[in-house]
């Protein structure tokens, strides 16, 4: 009876204690932490006109005093939000104690957008800045304090005027499509094809982000044929589309032009107009030239057809990919008749060609004409595949090397 008496009393005083302690209510209290962190400013511009000038200052107070045993590091980190203070990212740095605050000038923070953090150019970020403090050493843990703050930041604004791609768009187009850059110039862009009545727009896109080319005076008004001074940025503008028809778009991104060219002011293939064989008593003929025959010794006296490609910023710039084994001389045509309906060919052509070598990467002066001695006149041409450029607007011919 006393031994179950004993058990009785046991298990009733564990159930007085199971009422009365609860582990999770009596753990040990988190110390009251005393880290304050706080910015200057909420949000800041870069200040272009004063680089080396602190732009944000970051202040914190001491965290919690503990007893002697215990080592106190404080240490800082900056870092664009979402990078989540990655070690290729995060700006680090180990304040000495008493230290109470970390400034940072906008030329630091322009470069480090640019160069570590690889931002856009022009496109607003957020800063997070954070302190934390450890206690290393000492009797036992002690939790480590942090804190963190965030500042937006306006980038250092920069005029651009580049492109990855660039596209026509808007309502007078029937679906987004790429501008491509011409081969003979990759400063140039150029596009043609049907436009309705509309809005035209010009999208581009660089680094990442979405810009628009417009006219620099702000003005919708189509100038057909005109070169137009432009500007780019990230507000959206159209040029209004007044009828429907063929155009090309060409923009210059080294000058900042643009060319948009309807239907009645559209450049045209060349037209030459000349006698054959040079003699005036011969009818006029008159030939489109869309294309180059070559013949010389640097074709084994045969007549090469070049095929060439037109550009599509200029149908008067044609494009060549290939070599010469020797001299030759460049022929409009193969066959052709004078207004007298008379047929001739290439020997009787109108031609183009100089008494000077060309040589690569040198743009020279192209001499045309249906005269003998022009005719008989037979340019050096480098070794080697290039792209031959023949600008028939401006009678030059330039050789770009390919291999």
């Amino acid at each position: 009876m006393k031994k179950q008496a004993i058990i009785l009393s046991l298990a009733a005083i564990a159930t007085l204690c199971a009422c009365t302690y609860d582990p999770y209510e009596n753990d040990l209290q988190l110390p009251a932490e005393t880290l304050t962190l706080n910015a200057s400013s909420e949000a800041v511009a870069l200040d272009a006109d004063n680089l080396s000038g602190n732009i944000i200052t970051f202040h914190w107070t001491p965290a919690r005093e503990l007893s002697d045993g215990y080592v106190v590091s404080y240490t800082s980190k900056l870092d664009v939000v979402g990078n989540n203070f990655g070690s290729t990212t995060a700006i680090l740095n180990s304040e000495e104690l008493g230290a109470t605050s970390r400034s940072f000038t906008s030329e630091q923070i322009n470069n480090w957008a640019n160069t570590r953090w690889n931002l856009p150019v022009n496109k607003p970020f957020s800063l997070e800045f954070r302190v934390v403090v450890e206690f290393l050493g000492g009797p036992d843990f002690q939790a480590p304090e942090v804190r963190t703050v965030t500042v937006n930041v306006t980038p250092i604004h920069v005029d651009i005027f580049d492109a990855d791609k660039m596209y026509v768009d808007g309502t007078a187009v029937a679906g987004r499509t790429e501008i491509t850059r011409a081969v003979e110039n990759p400063n140039l862009f150029a596009w043609s094809g049907p436009l309705g009545i509309g809005e035209l727009s010009i999208p581009v896109d660089f680094d990442g982000m979405t810009y628009y080319i417009h006219p620099a005076d702000g003005s919708s008004a189509l100038k057909p044929g005109e070169a137009i001074d432009l500007v780019m940025d990230d507000t959206p503008s159209v040029w209004n589309i007044p009828s429907a028809g063929d155009y090309r778009v060409v923009v210059d991104m080294e000058n900042k032009l643009a060319v948009i060219y309807d239907p009645a002011t559209d450049l045209k293939p060349l037209v030459v107009d000349f006698y054959p064989n040079g003699d005036e008593s011969n009818p006029l003929a008159h030939v489109e030239v869309t294309n180059l025959w070559a013949y010389g010794g640097g074709t084994g006296w045969g007549v090469r057809d070049l095929k060439c490609v037109p550009s599509a910023a200029d149908p008067q710039v044609l494009i060549y990919e290939g070599s010469f084994s020797g001299s030759v001389k460049f022929c409009i045509s193969t066959s052709f008749q004078d207004d007298a309906g008379n047929s001739y060919n290439q020997n009787n052509a109108f031609c183009y060609t100089s008494s000077t070598a060309l040589v690569s990467n040198k743009l020279q002066e192209l001499t045309g004409s249906a005269l003998r001695d022009v005719r008989n006149t037979y340019m050096g041409m480098p070794s080697g595949t290039h792209r031959y450029i023949f600008d028939l607007r401006n009678n030059t011919i330039i050789a770009k090397p390919l291999n």
